[in-house]
């Protein structure tokens, strides 16, 4: 799946003060790449994601999936085009700290029925063992180092086998070989099942796998 975005804006209004924090963004995201997103903080990194997740409304412009328009959508079916094509890793992780690693993972999929339940557990744990996470699945978060719990999050966002991965920050606050480890998972990802992937990191782990780097 490709995204294009046209003249794209967001502003907020904070103490009555007017903060333009994208203005008239033009950009083509292709499938079978990875995007890396680089700027100091404050700079729209995380704003242009949340965008392209169709998360928050922008000001301003469009948003294309291939050849629709969805930032007009409403909010139902933008929810159901996040549930279906968007796999999203958040920085701070959100695993809810009451469930295990493998029921963090198969929740979401279990509650709407969208498989089976012993397809969806057999699932997860391929996965979590590519991400050599398999003799974790019965921990729970706070037993996980941070490097762990980033992978949980990763394994959560692509359980749906999405079309597109956006990815905050992935690797921040992570040693060399944590790091090491999500960035060849994530650069597979892409590149061997012809994915979209937009990543925002302020290091250098993404530069040598990124298809193009986008400085803001």
């Amino acid at each position: 799946m490709n995204i294009k975005v046209s003249n794209l804006s967001k502003v907020y209004i904070k103490r009555n003060k007017r903060i333009e924090v994208i203005k008239d963004f033009n950009y083509l995201f292709e499938s079978g790449k990875l995007y890396l997103i680089k700027g100091e903080s404050g700079k729209g990194k995380t704003t242009l994601l949340t965008l392209l997740a169709l998360l928050q409304n922008e000001t301003g412009g469009e948003i294309y999936f291939d050849n629709e328009k969805v930032n007009s959508l409403n909010n139902e079916r933008k929810c159901s085009i996040r549930k279906e094509r968007i796999g999203i890793v958040f920085q701070d992780y959100n695993l809810f700290e009451g469930l295990t690693v493998l029921e963090n993972i198969i929740l979401l999929d279990v509650c709407e029925n969208r498989w089976n339940k012993q397809e969806i557990i057999k699932k997860a744990t391929e996965i979590l063992d590519l991400l050599n996470l398999g003799h974790r699945a019965t921990h729970y978060p706070f037993e996980l180092s941070g490097g762990e719990q980033q992978r949980v999050g990763i394994a959560r966002a692509i359980i749906k086998n999405p079309s597109v991965l956006i990815c905050d920050e992935p690797v921040s606050n992570l040693d060399d070989e944590n790091a090491k480890r999500i960035v060849d998972f994530i650069n597979d990802y892409c590149h061997k099942n012809n994915k979209l992937v937009i990543v925002t990191s302020h290091n250098e782990y993404f530069d040598t796998y990124s298809d193009q780097i986008l400085r803001f």
